[in-house]
Formats: C-alpha cells, sequence, structure tokens
C-alpha cells in the first residue's frame, strides 16, 4: 500500500481531532498568570484545571466506552468533537474559577472517550498491515500539539489575551465536528456489551503485558518530563533559554514520529527497544554531565526524537493484542497512559524533595531498563516483530 492510501480525509480529519484534543488538554499551561489574575484565583488553582482534567481520563475512559459500545461511531465522533467546543466556550466565556472548572470537567469527559473512538475509526480504516502507519499519522496530531500547544497558545494570551486561545480551539472543534458529520464513513456500534469486550480484551496475555509496560515507560518519561526544567537550569540553562529547549524537545518529538515511524508496522519490537535504549543512555549522560548547555541541548532533541515514535509504538502494540475489539483497547490503553503520567509525576515530585535534579535522571533510567526488560520479553505476547 501507498502512503497515498494512509493520507485520506477521513484519516487526516481524525489526525486533526488529536491534535484539538491534546492542545485542548495542555492549552492553560501556557497561559496559568494571565487565567489566574482574571479570575481571581492562585496560579495553583489554574494549575488544577490540568490534573482534575487528566484525573476524569483515568476515571471515565473506560466506564464511558463500556456505556457507548453499542453506540454508532460517526454521530458519536461528531458529538464529541461538539464537546470539546462547548468546553472550550464555556472556559472562553468564564466570569468565575467555577465555571471554568466545569468547562474543563467536560472536556476531559470528552477526552476520556474521544481517543478509543478516534483509535477505534483508525483501526477499521487502515489498510492491511498498514495498522502501525494509520496511527503514526494519527499520533501526529497529537505530537503536533505538544510541540507547539503551548508555545501558541502562551503568544496568542499574550498578544490579544488568553480567552482567544480557548476561543481558537473551540473554533476548530466546531469546524472539525462540521467536517466529521460531512466526511467520515458510517460505523456501527458493537453487538458485544463493553462488559464483555472488557473482560475478553484484558483475558489476553498480551495486552496484559503492553498495559504493564506503557505505565512503567510513561512512568519514566513524564518523572523527567514534569521536572526537567529544573534539570535544565541545573545544567546551565537560563530561564529564558528553557523554553527554547522545550520547543527544541517538541519539534524533535514531531522529527522523530515521522522518521521513525515508519518502523512500527516492520519492526516494532526492535524499533521500541532502541527508543528505550536510546532515550536510558541520554538521560544518564545529561544526568552525569551535570552542566555543558550545549550537549544537554543535544541530548534533549535526541530524547526528543526517540521518543516521538513512542506512543505510537505502543498504541499499535496494544491494538495488535486485542484486534477485536479496537474501540475498548483504545480506551484501556487511554486510561493506562493517564495513569503512567500521573504516576510519572507524583515519582517526580518525591525525588525533586530528597535529591537534586539529576536524580529523576536516574530514577527515569532505571524505569526505562524495566520497561526494556518487559518488552525484551514480550516478543511471543505483546511486542511482536510484525503487526498482524
Amino acid at each position: 500500500m501507498t502512503n497515498q492510501t494512509v493520507l485520506r480525509p477521513p484519516l487526516l480529519l481524525l489526525s486533526a481531532g488529536g491534535f484539538l484534543a491534546v492542545a485542548t488538554e495542555v492549552l492553560p499551561i501556557g497561559l496559568l498568570p494571565l487565567m489566574a489574575a482574571d479570575l481571581g484565583v492562585s496560579e495553583s488553582s489554574v494549575g488544577l484545571l490540568v490534573s482534575a482534567y487528566a484525573a476524569v481520563v483515568v476515571l471515565a475512559s473506560i466506564p464511558l466506552n463500556a456505556w457507548t459500545s453499542g453506540v454508532s461511531r460517526k454521530p458519536l465522533l461528531v458529538g464529541l468533537l461538539a464537546g470539546y467546543g462547548a468546553s472550550n466556550f464555556m472556559v472562553c466565556l468564564a466570569d468565575s474559577y467555577a465555571l471554568a472548572l466545569a468547562g474543563r470537567l467536560l472536556a476531559g469527559a470528552c477526552h476520556a472517550l474521544f481517543f478509543a473512538v478516534v483509535f477505534g475509526y483508525a483501526s477499521r480504516l487502515a489498510p492491511p498491515g498498514r495498522l502501525g502507519a494509520v496511527i503514526a499519522l494519527v499520533n501526529g496530531g497529537n505530537a503536533l500539539a505538544i510541540a507547539g500547544g503551548v508555545p501558541l497558545s502562551t503568544w496568542v494570551g499574550s498578544t490579544i489575551g488568553w480567552r482567544w486561545a480557548f476561543a481558537a480551539a473551540a473554533l476548530l472543534a466546531l469546524i472539525l465536528a462540521a467536517g466529521a458529520a460531512r466526511i467520515m464513513p458510517p460505523l456501527a456500534g458493537s453487538t458485544v456489551s463493553g462488559g464483555a469486550q472488557l473482560r475478553a480484551a484484558l483475558a489476553e496475555p498480551a495486552l496484559r503485558r503492553v498495559i504493564v509496560a506503557v505505565v512503567i515507560l510513561m512512568s519514566a518519561q513524564f518523572a523527567l518530563y514534569t521536572f526537567v526544567t529544573p534539570l535544565l537550569l541545573q545544567a546551565g540553562f537560563t530561564e529564558s533559554s528553557v523554553g527554547m529547549a522545550l520547543l527544541a524537545y517538541g519539534a524533535a518529538g514531531v522529527l522523530g514520529l515521522i522518521a521513525l515511524g515508519r518502523f512500527t508496522d516492520a519492526n516494532l519490537r526492535r524499533a521500541l527497544l532502541v527508543s528505550i535504549g536510546v532515550m536510558t543512555g541520554a538521560v544518564v549522560v545529561v544526568a552525569l554531565l551535570g552542566g555543558a548547555p550545549g550537549w544537554t541541548l543535544v541530548l534533549v532533541v535526541v530524547w526528543g526524537v526517540f521518543y516521538g515514535p513512542v506512543p505510537s509504538y505502543v498504541q499499535t502494540a496494544a491494538m495488535n493484542a486485542s484486534p477485536e475489539h479496537p474501540d475498548t483497547v483504545a480506551a484501556i490503553h487511554n486510561s493506562t497512559f493517564n495513569i503512567g503520567i500521573s504516576a510519572g509525576a507524583f515519582i517526580g515530585a518525591q525525588v525533586v524533595i530528597g535529591s537534586p535534579p539529576s536524580g529523576i535522571a536516574y530514577v527515569t533510567a532505571a524505569l526505562m531498563l524495566v520497561a526494556f526488560l518487559v518488552v525484551l520479553t514480550g516478543s511471543r505476547a505483546g511486542f511482536p516483530r510484525r503487526i498482524r
């Protein structure tokens, strides 16, 4: 199959939807001071708009998918995109913190179900033997949002006001909802109950191994990423140059997904092992350097390049482990992924309390080595050399 077979309008729309979802999730990060001042609350309270969103995703992904498993996929996708529009307009127009929080909780509920629908759709639209390529394409929108979402929202907020950033996200959501209503092919819901799908998926040893690997690997990644700013400052970066380093990391992730994502179908297991190995080495060397901002920046870019395709690798491994129930598997993966993010942030916070920032890099490396072993021993179940 050619790339033209993969780059079809419905799949491109799903990728754009992924951009919207992740951009919505991170929007408040670059707008903390502006939102806090306008809403009359502390910056930590505005930070809760991000953590509350993530908590809803963790808790609601699997139940919402189970409850909606029989619903036709097209109207459900359109409704979720419209929900993102409504939630972002709520925050845009909020005259109180309570209303802004309500908008964020609605967005979190949309996010909890959104990627189950998106990746379920993507798996059914994937040409034979191109599941990994399709997952990488959809994840491309997520990667672009991570790379550019915070810098772009910060610029919009400082230039014309933070509310316009949410208004732009709301408008994009409504445009995508209209586009989905027009171009997405209809897909029926499942005739198997959500609970039965969940039990069948979790009965697969391959999926259970992927879940373990994802929790450990994301815990490692986000223990470091959450507290990367103190580590960069310790390495000799200034407060003004940290932002550029993070932008370089995000751009490297997009380039890595483009350059390395093609290995998802060809040799997923080896590609994931190489990525984990290179990331482990990069973060250890950053810790050992203890300075040298130039070399640290090079290593941060290397880390970004090899992390870029990792979400696609593990998402594809999960979908491949139980292909009969793609929506349920995507919901499980969505919840698992966010559990790893939350666990990583918690681990990083505990390390920061009792050690210098370089200690986070060593903890991250140790967790990555554990994840490496889980993947390495999973060639028969969970991480095959080729995708079915």
